[in-house]
């Protein structure tokens, strides 16, 4: 028969001290007492303080998988119960995981709790976004009395399993940094003949309020770890790829839909399918280009990784990102910064898979479809050409003889796409469709010239405006905005939208192109671009991609 010390309750974190005090004083207020609490550290760059009542450990980085089982593997307790550091158990929590456990001691039973949003974020309206579309936790097929969970809810935020089962099945892949490690490991039990049992009673309070910053993140990780649990397993269907494929299917929905879906009452019932439906897609179309960018960006890691020809493990890349702050901080320039760092190459890898500028891209598709010919002006590592490319476009490029354009072009010669690299020093030849450049202007020191410079070489001009962020650590220049939207508006802008509240882009012909937009086109481009992004702002919710 078990008791309350054959459990070890695993608990892994980084830098949420705060939050996983109250985790641990609400663990020594249980009504059963004698079990175990290690808190496995994810990260030696961290200062531990002390935390109550737990044995501390202190992992290399490498995520909540591997936290875990060093966790596991540091104890010799028969039950180990998983949480998150942002989990607060109620009182019975490990009580009621332990009834279950000893009325079924076959190894391969283990107890799945339920994880509830705490009353402090219930009300966010990410948060009940995600309670009502089942994106964080389903439980409502194991909520039937008497069924079994499933593998598939092996939620690692309330489950408990025996350490026998859990060594044998090989514990977290490791691999998985953040986010579906779950998963994987419940598809290995359960081949391997696990009994997953609900305790509904078994309550854990998820103390995580999500605003829009914390729900991009959220999906960032969810496209990367998603698109690897697809190169792992044969038979695993991408099921948020595939929501966010259908949403991006339909026309653009309108932000009122989601504000509705946080307001109207449960009936009647068709009325709130119906405004559900459309809200879901607003949503899956904002989040696409922050799944999708990390959803490619797998590619972009793995060209990176095989070009510098390292393991490029987590604590590397923290190493990594210090060493282009140490090269940033010793350039005499920026111009000298950007010319001279290899290890640079990380951080546009990163950003490439943050996915900013995939709206842009669609944009430029709207304005023209391929087949067309597109130069990619400022190229950098060449990640919005190779998707371009992807999508049947004709890319050439252009950027200074430097890392970026080196390791350009060695992606293009692993591809087998034999496209041109253009030395900025050298000539650029024109006569392109379309011209784009992005998140470069705000970096060159006389913005208008490097207009001339594109305009020179297309027939539409596609680039991006940043305002000034205060908070921003690159050398970004402040541009003259309005002057150079009278300037797009006199040549013929096409398309005017603000992404983000920072990034203006902007659709405009060149002197050089076949046709010239009138004025008044340029003014309703304009007006149509602000009147959207004032109508979003109006309704508390983020800016439309």
């Amino acid at each position: 028969m078990f008791g309350a010390n054959d459990i070890a309750v695993v608990i892994p974190t980084r830098d949420r001290w705060q939050l996983l005090a109250k985790v641990l004083d609400a663990l020594a207020d249980q009504t059963v007492d004698g079990f175990e609490v290690i808190v496995t550290v994810d990260g030696t760059d961290q200062s531990v303080p002390q935390l109550r009542g737990s044995r501390v450990l202190v992992n290399p980085k490498g995520g909540p998988g591997s936290a875990r089982n060093r966790g596991v593997r540091s104890t010799d307790k028969a039950i180990v119960l998983f949480i998150g550091d942002d989990v607060i158990p109620s009182r019975e929590m490990i009580k009621n995981h332990l009834v279950l456990h000893q009325a079924h001691s076959d190894p391969s039973v283990a107890v799945l709790g339920r994880t509830e949003w705490h009353p402090d974020v219930a009300p966010f309206p990410y948060n009940r976004w995600l309670d009502r579309t089942a994106s964080q936790f389903d439980y409502k097929i194991a909520q039937i009395t008497g069924e079994e969970a499933g593998w598939v809810r092996f939620y690692s935020s309330n489950v408990s399993i025996k350490r026998e089962m859990f060594l044998d099945t090989g514990g977290f892949d490791e691999a998985f940094e953040f986010d579906y490690e779950d998963l994987d490991i419940g598809y290995r039990l359960g081949i391997r003949g696990l009994r997953l049992l609900y305790a509904p009673e078994a309550v854990g309070y998820h103390l995580h309020p999500y605003d829009w910053c914390a729900l991009t993140r959220r999906y960032r990780s969810r496209g990367s770890a998603e698109r690897q649990m697809a190169e792992k397993h044969d038979w695993f269907e991408p099921f948020f790829r595939g929501r966010i494929q259908d949403a991006q299917r339909h026309p653009r929905m309108s932000s009122v839909w989601p504000v509705l879906a946080d307001k109207l009452p449960s009936r009647p019932q068709r009325l709130r399918r119906r405004v559900d439906e459309r809200a879901n897609i607003w949503y899956h179309q904002q989040l696409a280009p922050h799944f999708l960018g990390a959803w490619n960006g797998r590619d972009d890691l793995d060209d990176l990784r095989q070009y510098l020809r390292d393991d490029f493990d987590a604590e590397r890349l923290w190493r990594h990102r210090e060493l282009v702050e140490e090269e940033e901080a010793a350039a005499p320039d920026e111009a000298t910064f950007y010319r001279k760092s290899e290890a640079y190459l990380y951080d546009l890898t990163m950003f490439a898979t943050w996915g900013t500028k995939e709206p842009y891209l669609a944009a430029l598709e709207r304005l023209i479809p391929p087949p067309a010919r597109l130069l990619d002006y400022g190229c950098g590592t060449g990640t919005d050409g190779l998707r371009l490319i992807d999508r049947g476009y004709t890319v050439s490029f252009a950027e200074f003889d430097n890392p970026s354009a080196a390791y350009l072009k060695w992606r293009l010669a692993r591809r087998g796409i034999d496209m041109k690299v253009y030395d900025l020093d050298d000539h650029v030849p024109g006569g392109f469709d379309v011209v784009y450049s992005f998140d470069v202007i705000e970096h060159v020191d006389a913005p208008m010239t490097f207009l001339d410079e594109l305009e020179r070489r297309g027939d539409l001009v596609v680039v991006n405006l940043l305002e000034p962020d205060p908070g921003d650590t690159h050398l970004h220049k402040s541009l003259p905005i309005g002057r150079i939207l009278r300037r797009a508006g006199l040549n013929g802008l096409v398309f005017y939208h603000r992404y983000g509240g920072r990034s203006h882009l902007i659709a405009y012909r060149s002197p050089v192109g076949a046709t010239r937009s009138s004025l008044a086109k340029s003014l309703l481009a304009l007006v149509d671009g602000r009147l959207k992004a004032m109508a979003e702002g109006l309704t508390g919710l983020p800016p439309r991609p």
